[in-house]
């Protein structure tokens, strides 16, 4: 892409961020950091995440720390290790140590309760100026004006306008994208119990491990085991064939019962088929696969996160891409940039698309792979790597190409 040697002064400006989930949160404190003024709007009431826990690797934890996270607030885990289990009895049939991974990449792999890492970037977006609205749910956007129309009849102008509003984004609708679905192959139980309640019934913890486990992955079937909240919650996400219910809509946030998460998995490690008779919060994740979207951007608006580019879970790296996002805007609309060889909001956004699409989409689609081959999750797709193909679209992703991006050094090639 050219860019211009003319320079002007960095002249902050207004954003207008639809969605206060982890990335739009995200893209607020980023964006507040170089000066912008940011508003994020919320549909809800409470802007609150909902009850489960995520992983986030060190592509993701290294800009929540330059951004100033409380980590140690946010009572997360240091990922130790991944463990494969056997899906009949639990033995451990293969482990994966991260014993040098800060080393090696400079952030930790951490697992945290959603909530407790969204109310610490809630407290740091207050603390840089950014303002959180509640109950503004938007249902129109002119994208050539800037012109965010509430439900509630308000309105406001913004220089720039951040879809961050999820898969089920009005902001990719009111842009003219019309999301190309399947259903998914399998359906999600997730679910979580407090470690004090494992002891209390004496059943097998697992929150002492500090480590991402599964059991199954070779086929639909799929167990996966994180902790959490300073190991005070243990949470499980339960992979099965979607022919065992008929629900239809896309969405995570579906209750269930304690009989329904263990029906579709009858020999299943004992230990685990104990434990979900105790937990909580049983919840029931609709998956559906989209295609990627033919373009991210229009005039003064943006998508970002599950908005632009929402993918299957089983890499974990759906907050890590859209965290990436996020620093991506403010890498571009920085002092380094903007009002340098950046110059226009159209000339930033298109920067934006082709800086993140084809990395964003490259992960959607080893997330579809990983859903039914646990061989090609990231870190699994390292050690048990027996494609050596050099044809980048079907090679595994590793956490070599995952953690070594340069942000910096791509976007500086794009601008050249």
């Amino acid at each position: 892409m050219e860019s211009t040697s003319v320079t002007t002064a960095f002249v902050p400006f207004n954003v207008a961020v639809i969605g206060c989930g982890i990335g739009g949160l995200a893209a607020a404190i980023a964006l507040r950091r170089h000066g912008h003024v940011v508003t994020v709007y919320e549909r809800s009431h409470f802007a609150s995440e909902v009850g489960a826990s995520l992983t986030i690797a060190a592509n993701g934890t290294k800009y929540l720390d330059q951004w100033g996270i409380d980590i140690i607030g946010a009572r997360a885990i240091i990922v130790k290790k991944l463990i494969m289990r056997n899906w009949t009895d639990g033995t451990i049939r293969d482990v994966y140590d991260f014993n040098d991974y800060k080393t090696k990449w400079g952030s930790n792999y951490y697992m945290f309760h959603r909530i407790d890492l969204h109310e610490q970037m809630q407290l740091t977006a207050k603390t840089l100026g950014v303002n959180i609205v509640l109950d503004h749910k938007a249902v129109n956007i002119n994208s050539v004006e800037g012109i965010v129309t509430f439900d509630n009849g308000t309105s406001t102008r913004a220089d720039l306008i951040i879809g961050a509003d999820g898969v089920r984004s009005c902001v990719r609708e009111q842009i003219g994208i019309m999301p190309q679905t399947k259903p998914c192959t399998s359906t999600c139980y997730r679910c979580v119990i407090p470690t004090s309640r494992v002891k209390q019934l004496n059943l097998k913890n697992f929150a002492n491990d500090h480590a991402i486990q599964f059991w199954g992955g070779f086929g639909i079937n799929k167990i996966v085991v994180t902790v959490c909240s300073d190991s005070e919650i243990v949470a499980f996400y339960c992979f099965y064939p979607a022919e065992h219910n008929d629900r239809t809509e896309e969405g995570w946030n579906f209750s269930a019962t304690s009989s329904m998460l263990r029906a579709p998995f009858p020999d299943l490690d004992p230990n685990l088929l104990a434990i979900f008779e105790h937990v909580e919060d049983i919840k029931l994740w609709k998956l559906v696969v989209h295609d990627p979207y033919p373009y991210w951007v229009k005039d003064r608006v943006a998508l970002l996160g599950d908005a632009a580019h929402p993918m299957l879970p089983d890499q974990s790296q759906g907050s890590c891409m859209a965290i990436e996002d996020a620093a991506a805007l403010a890498l571009i609309f920085s002092p380094e940039h903007w009002g340098k060889n950046v110059h226009t909001m159209e000339h930033g956004l298109q920067l934006y698309e082709q800086l993140r699409k084809s990395r964003a989409t490259r992960i959607q689609e080893a997330s579809a792979r990983a859903r039914e081959n646990l061989n090609e999750r990231i870190g699994w797709s390292t050690k048990r790597n027996t494609d050596k193909s050099e044809n980048i679209k079907t090679a595994k992703l590793t956490i070599d190409e995952i953690n070594a991006y340069d942000m910096e050094a791509h976007v500086n090639t794009l601008i050249k």
